[in-house]
This record gives structure tokens, C-alpha cells and sequence, in this order.
């Protein structure tokens, strides 16, 4: 679906007589996946592969990313499906409306935290010099990174990152690392 129809999909999803249709195509998990594989390219209205991920309760809000591995199993790579134009794949998770998730925000987790101190301490995360202006990317993908028992450089965050990034955003993010450890 293109952002337009996300909007409207969304505003369906909390009110399903807020808004007309939109020009949103479902698709099996085969369809998807081929259309990832041949480069997510925009169509003629502008639609690209979104991943919506439903969560009925709690167990299911935790398990949104062991979930979301099922269909981007190497999210920590490059995508190799990516070609001139191509466009990354939007994870949307929704939960019900009485599904209360994790109040606190992202930053107090105390991985995160830990990361954090470190930059305000040193300028770096998890030993990479970071610009102020890309820390909140690479911190949560460092935790990602961690988390996933991959090792944490200049490389693997670009990779990481790659996922969800044009490829312009990832060499500006990873210039910028690398311009900021020579000091």
C-alpha cells in the first residue's frame, strides 16, 4: 500500500466508519515475499510491500519481532532483494484497543540506558562515534544488533539499518560514524 492508503487503512483500523477504502492490496505471505524478492518497486499508485502485524493481548505485543522474523529472517543484512528504486519494507504493528503495551519509554530500557550514559559520557555507542543527530538510530539498532548476538561495527549497523533505510540515508548515517571516529 502506498502512505496515503496506510493513513486511511489506520483510521480504519481505529474506526472502520471513519473512512472510505483505500487502494490497499492484501496479500498471502507467498505474494508478499515474491514481491519483496522482485525489489519491492512502487507500482502505478505508488504501493510498496508493508509488513501489518496484529497483536490480540500482551504475548502476542512481546512477540511481535520473533513474529516479524518470519518474514524478515535476515533483517540484520543487507537485503540482497534490493534494486534501484526499490523501497523498504514498512513493518506496521497494531494492537487492539485493550492491549496495553510497555508504558515506559524505549530510552529508559536499561539497555538502552546503558548506551545512552556512554554517548553523553564519551560521544560514542557501544565503542562507534556517533553524530547527536543519527544517536537514537544507531542506539536501538545496537540493541537490536546485541540481541541477536551480531557483532556491533560501523558495517553490521549499516546493514541493519539498510532494512529500513534508502540507501542514501544508510551511507550518510555510516559516513557520518565513520567521519566522527576520526575525530
Amino acid at each position: 500500500m502506498s502512505t496515503a492508503d496506510l493513513e486511511i487503512e489506520l483510521a480504519r483500523w481505529r474506526d472502520p466508519t471513519a473512512a472510505p477504502g483505500s487502494n490497499a492490496l492484501p496479500l498471502t505471505v507467498e505474494q508478499a515475499l515474491a514481491y519483496r524478492d522482485a525489489g519491492n518497486l512502487p507500482d502505478e499508485h505508488g504501493r510498496t510491500l508493508r509488513l501489518v502485524l496484529f497483536a490480540r493481548d500482551l504475548d502476542e505485543v512481546r512477540a511481535l519481532g520473533v513474529k516479524r522474523l518470519r518474514f524478515e529472517p535476515d533483517y540484520h543484512s543487507a537485503p540482497t532483494w534490493r534494486r534501484e528504486g526499490s523501497a523498504p519494507v514498512n513493518v506496521v504493528p497494531l494492537r487492539g484497543p485493550d492491549v496495553a503495551g510497555d508504558a515506559s519509554p524505549w530510552w529508559e530500557s536499561p539497555d538502552v540506558a546503558a548506551l545512552e550514559t556512554e554517548w553523553r559520557d564519551t560521544g560514542r555507542i557501544a565503542g562507534l562515534a556517533v553524530p547527536a543527530e543519527y544517536r537514537g538510530f544507531v542506539l536501538k539498532t545496537v540493541v537490536a544488533l546485541r540481541a541477536a548476538g551480531v557483532a556491533v561495527d560501523v558495517d553490521s549497523v549499516g546493514a541493519s539499518l539498510a532494512r529500513w533505510l534508502a540507501p542514501e540515508h544508510v551511507r550518510e548515517i555510516t559516513d557520518a560514524m565513520r567521519a566522527a571516529a576520526q575525530g
